[in-house]
């Protein structure tokens, strides 16, 4: 297990001012996932260039928000499972829940430098989970409240750091519960003194087959559509009968929640994903595109996972910092224009998805 020495100082406080971005009402929000490792799981023979710690990524702007990946057991009879790679493997005595002090601290690094972490739960291919009942997501989420959040428990596998939301990224199994599991949640979080962030990351495929009903009754503040690993990806913008955002912008639309908002979810590098990825100068026009057809519910962009980062860094850092720059807060007129993309950066890195062995999730 790979730890970490970073701690808050009163100069990470002064940082924090410069780097703190996230805003649910604003439209240029970047958000990403980490502790799958999926460039490591392609390249097992070069663990020097594997996914770094957690507050490795919080150190400058590129990022916003951090999903930690994932919660893979929703196994009511006994503790939740954590799953995240290399990172941390020691469990509790006498459970298989994971203790994670490093994180934890981690954690609290990345929150005193303005970013916002969030627990992902489920994940695709290798997990099995699900919650078949309301009465299952009540209950799932009190022990999430206590493990994660606001609560208290005996086994908090991040100690006392406090998570700044959960996220839903169902895959498979169940998934009657997670209305449920969700309006539980939202009276914890009442009267919270911080805000809490409920998002999901649903396939791009309308509607998605294991969250289509949580979607349209639930409260939602961040949806991470993934378009990617999808005949609707966002190589298909042109294509009527293979992409469809609109239908994704009446769901948000209609949320319960009227700040409800839509993310563009995007590989963060050609071998991240099985299809969907696109060099730059391609990414933004398309980005520009969606931008201004639906501004008022455009929140931002999603990227799978934060090791692409480290391994295709000058792609992901051009892409944040165009979104940031173009992208604002509020509504914008539809006749608003962005600049054209300037760059024509492409990746070099090709690594097939199917490469990638099952002890590292590909999302």
């Amino acid at each position: 297990m790979r730890s970490s020495s970073f701690i808050a100082t009163a100069a990470s406080c002064l940082l924090a001012t410069a780097l703190a971005a996230y805003d649910s009402l604003c439209s240029n929000n970047v958000v990403t996932y980490w502790g799958q490792n999926s460039w490591g799981g392609g390249h097992l023979d070069q663990p020097d260039n594997w996914e770094k710690p957690l507050a490795v990524y919080c150190q400058d702007s590129t990022f916003d928000v951090i999903n930690i990946s994932f919660l893979t057991n929703f196994n009511l009879t006994g503790l939740p499972v954590l799953n995240h790679a290399f990172h941390c493997e020691t469990v509790y005595n006498g459970t298989n829940t994971l203790h994670c002090p490093d994180i934890g601290a981690d954690i609290k690094t990345c929150q005193a430098n303005g970013k916002k972490v969030v627990l992902s739960l489920g994940g695709g291919n290798i997990y099995t989970y699900g919650l078949s009942s309301s009465a299952d997501g009540q209950k799932f989420a009190d022990t999430v409240w206590n493990m994660f959040l606001g609560g208290k428990h005996q086994y908090r596998p991040y100690d006392d750091a406090v998570l700044d939301g959960i996220d839903l990224d169902i895959e498979s199994g169940e998934h009657t519960g997670y209305a449920a599991f969700i309006n539980q949640l939202r009276t914890y979080f009442q009267g919270a003194s911080k805000q809490y962030i409920i998002s999901a990351a649903p396939q791009c495929v309308f509607p998605d087959a294991n969250l289509g009903s949580t979607l349209s009754s639930a409260w939602i503040d961040n949806n991470y559509v993934q378009f990617y690993n999808n005949p609707c990806n966002l190589a298909n913008i042109d294509n009527k009968w293979n992409f469809d955002y609109q239908s994704w912008d009446t769901l948000t639309k209609a949320n319960p929640n009227p700040n409800s908002k839509m993310y563009v979810g995007l590989p963060a590098g050609s071998g991240a994903a099985g299809n969907g990825f696109l060099d730059l100068s391609t990414v933004q026009a398309d980005l520009a595109k969606l931008y201004n057809s639906y501004p008022s519910t455009f929140g931002g962009i999603m990227l799978w996972d934060a090791s692409w980062y480290s391994n295709n860094k000058e792609y992901v850092q051009r892409l944040s910092s165009w979104v940031k720059s173009n992208m604002k807060c509020g509504s914008i007129s539809p006749s608003t224009t962005i600049p054209e993309p300037t760059s024509s950066y492409t990746t070099v890195a090709t690594v097939p998805a199917s490469s990638q062995p099952p002890s590292y999730t590909v999302y």
